[in-house]
């Protein structure tokens, strides 16, 4: 990973981006890092419970609002791709050198998301479902179709959701009880007799397949989106384009069930359309009503958008390990009230190292 320091481009020096864009993303890093925002300490405490209910994923079938964090991460990677392309390609730059810059950001993602997962771990660790393993896959093929039609890309991401699909429910080997059964399914036996070993939490490594739909997606969405079409047609388009997913994912739900774990077409879809419109509802407040101060702070953060995964990654337990040592005293007096304030230490220090980054023009780039 490097570092590069830079002084902030005039606005006439560099295209004009989308605040929007880079507020989603921050809002996206922030919500990854802070986890239940500490309120899974009031589970037991009626509507506050019911929010904390929502702050984590679902056991396996259905969707919580914690299971589109990863789903807004991956869309969000596809949505800057044809603007920083069209400004590599704009400089001169060919597709065979945009190529070997793909691959060899893939095999960074591949190689941190590994760093960061084997000290976790304790030991050096294969971990090909994390995160960033996943982006590399799916951030890779989006690249070798991006000079296509929007009708051939829309047309891969369907692909790819009917393979993954058809793959689930007619490959049977030894160990594989149905398509959509917990720790028996073809996903889970793939691993096993590849990997050796099944992850933990029941998630599978061909995730990556149709994840790739909702990386897709976000090409597609930031097509339109720095496309000079006009705004009406852009937001009329978009809001479509949201609640039409969000209906197919649910029909499709009793067939093949809403899940993350295994990334089923119903889930892929469901959490596609809920993120397009979440990042039409940043777009309309950020980009056309011009109301931006509330998200600055998300652009803030977005703007070291791996590093601060990282940072998380690889720092995230000892930090709530040690925030207590400043507010256990106060136990006694407070109740859960200390333990709160800790889970917000440790968000606070994360948002600080972002806030110190971008002070100093500091940007880690892959």
């Amino acid at each position: 990973m490097n570092s590069e320091k830079s002084s902030a481009p005039s606005p006439a020096a560099a295209p004009e981006r989308l605040y929007s864009v880079d507020a989603f993303r921050g809002f996206t890093m922030f919500c990854m890092f802070a986890g239940p925002f500490g309120l899974d300490l009031f589970e037991h405490y009626g509507f506050i419970g019911h929010i904390a209910w929502q702050l984590d994923h679902a056991q396996w079938t259905g969707m919580h609002f914690w299971d589109l964090i990863q789903p807004f991460f991956m869309f969000i990677v596809g949505v800057v791709m044809p603007y920083s392309f069209a400004r590599r390609w704009e400089r001169g730059e060919t597709w065979n050198e945009s190529l070997h810059h793909v691959l060899r950001r893939a095999a960074l993602l591949i190689g941190w998301g590994l760093v960061a997962r084997s000290i976790g771990a304790g030991r050096p660790n294969l971990d090909l479902i994390n995160v960033l393993a996943q982006i590399a896959f799916t951030y890779t093929v989006a690249f070798l179709i991006l000079r296509k039609s929007w009708k051939f890309q829309a047309g891969i991401a369907l692909a790819l959701l009917v393979a993954h699909t058809l793959f689930y429910l007619f490959v049977r080997v030894d160990g594989v009880e149905g398509p959509w059964v917990r720790n028996a399914n073809i996903g889970q036996a793939l691993d096993l007799m590849i990997l050796g070993k099944t992850w933990g939490g029941s998630y599978a490594t061909i995730n990556c397949v149709s994840s790739t739909f909702n990386t897709i997606l976000g090409v597609l969405t930031g097509l339109l989106l720095f496309s000079k079409e006009p705004l009406a047609r852009k937001t009329r388009l978009l809001a479509v384009i949201g609640v039409g997913l969000i209906a197919v994912g649910l029909v499709l739900h009793p067939f093949i069930p809403i899940n993350k774990k295994i990334w089923t077409a119903s889930f892929a879809i469901l959490s596609g359309g809920i993120t397009v419109l979440a990042l039409l509802l940043f777009y309309w407040v950020c980009d056309v009503w011009k109301r931006r101060a509330w998200a600055s702070w998300f652009v803030m953060i977005g703007a070291n958008s791996i590093f601060i995964y990282l940072f998380h990654e690889i720092l995230g337990r000892w930090m709530r390990h040690t925030a207590p040592t400043f507010t256990s005293w106060a136990e006694p007096y407070v109740g859960v009230w200390a333990p709160f304030t800790a889970a917000w230490l440790a968000i606070a220090l994360q948002v600080y190292v972002c806030w110190w980054l971008y002070q100093r023009r500091i940007f880690f780039k892959l």
